[in-house]
């Protein structure tokens, strides 16, 4: 496991402060994340940042975002690496890195622990314990 936990708290999944998306709809993320959808509700491409592959927040935000276990998302994501069609989104060691990330690139979008959230970065979606 990586060394990246998750209190029992809330996840927020994070854009640029200069992006000009509001809130994403649940499913947009999902769509973003399992590399179904490549832009924003917008249609502005979007930079997805994923956390470490084996990390709890990985777990949590996938459980809470579409009912997902990290056993099924990392078979999910074998599958679309073997064929071909997709690869999955860069990953970052941690919650901060993420942050960082979000910060240096306006189209990216990541997931963090809503406790290091911050107002350098803007919060579209809350994913509640």
């Amino acid at each position: 496991m990586a060394n990246t936990t998750v209190s029992a708290s809330d996840l927020v999944v994070i854009v640029h402060p200069d992006n000009p998306m509001t809130r994403i709809s649940q499913k947009d993320v999902s769509d973003m994340f399992l590399g179904r959808q490549r832009t924003f509700p917008t249609g502005d491409p979007a930079l997805v940042l994923e956390a470490n592959r084996n990390s709890s927040i990985r777990e949590t935000f996938f459980l809470r975002l579409n009912g997902m276990t990290l056993k099924r998302l990392n078979a999910y994501w074998a599958r679309l690496q073997f064929s071909g069609n997709v690869q999955p989104p860069p990953e970052m060691e941690n919650s901060q890195a993420v942050l960082a990330a979000v910060r240096r690139h306006q189209n990216a979008i990541g997931y963090i622990d809503a406790g290091i959230l911050d107002d350098t970065v803007k919060s579209v979606l809350r994913l509640k314990e």
